[in-house]
């Protein structure tokens, strides 16, 4: 059996006893006493995987054209933005795949996982990422956008306040596509395929940023996307993300360049 394979085998659900039945197959239609009778035959693969693809184009789409509630004045507007995303990317699909659809979110990267295999790629990359951040923070186009909380130039206080709100955007950014991106198309087109899907729409969310940011998204994205798939969660891939971007930050803020 392949890393695939293992992935497949993942889709499946308990019941309040225990047991556990493959995802689409061997599925009795008939009654069983020693089920819960509230319990739902989960969607066919095929459509749960439509549907996802269909809600994260939606979901995209939305928070790049609609990225914070109107009423948040302009100095707070990246909070608004942290709420939008943390509501879109992680909030109602969550709800929706283990509410409706009675999906387990652990089958969609929420857990721990192979918590040594992430923490080696957590390694390996931060080492890499250390100078690449420091190279990259003595360029203007860096000083110039970041931090994106502007306040945090006039007091620390607020920069760790902005720290506190890069936590919860990159856990619903990470969740949504190294979570349930990845692991949803995994078990039908492969981990290598799922990897490379999920990076597109990743990078295209870079576009905004400055260029040098966008092109390195490219790599990262499959990076993240490997070491979440590896590991078996993307937890690792949140807390990394979280790092790398309070360390631009903290860069930009205590080395300035004149």
């Amino acid at each position: 059996m392949n890393q695939d394979d293992d992935y497949a085998d993942e889709w499946e659900y308990e019941d309040d006893e225990g047991y556990e039945e493959p995802y689409d197959d061997d599925y009795d239609d008939g009654v069983d006493a020693s089920r819960t009778p509230s319990r739902r035959r989960p969607p066919s693969p095929l459509a749960f995987e439509t549907f996802v693809m269909v809600y994260c184009i939606a979901a995209l789409t939305f928070v790049r054209f609609h990225p914070s509630p109107s009423f948040i004045s302009h100095d707070w507007r990246l909070f608004g933005w942290f709420g939008t995303n943390f509501v879109v990317l992680f909030c109602i699909p969550a709800l929706i795949v283990s509410g409706a659809l009675r999906i387990p979110l652990s089958t969609l990267g929420l857990r721990w996982g192979k918590v040594e295999t992430w923490l080696r790629y957590m390694a390996a990359y931060g080492a890499v990422m250390i100078p690449v951040v420091l190279i990259a923070s003595r360029t203007e186009a860096f000083h110039s956008f970041y931090p994106q909380f502007h306040l945090a130039r006039i007091q620390f206080g607020y920069f760790i306040l902005s720290a506190v709100g890069w936590l919860f955007y990159f856990f619903a950014w990470e969740w949504f596509f190294r979570g349930l991106m990845l692991f949803t198309l995994a078990p039908r087109i492969g981990g290598g395929l799922a990897i490379l899907v999920q990076m597109i729409p990743f990078v295209m969310m870079h576009y905004r940023k400055v260029e040098m940011e966008a092109w390195s998204s490219v790599v990262a994205g499959i990076a993240l996307g490997l070491m979440a798939f590896r590991g078996k969660s993307f937890i690792g891939c949140w807390l990394l993300h979280w790092a790398v971007m309070v360390g631009i930050d903290l860069a930009v803020l205590l080395w300035p360049l004149r």
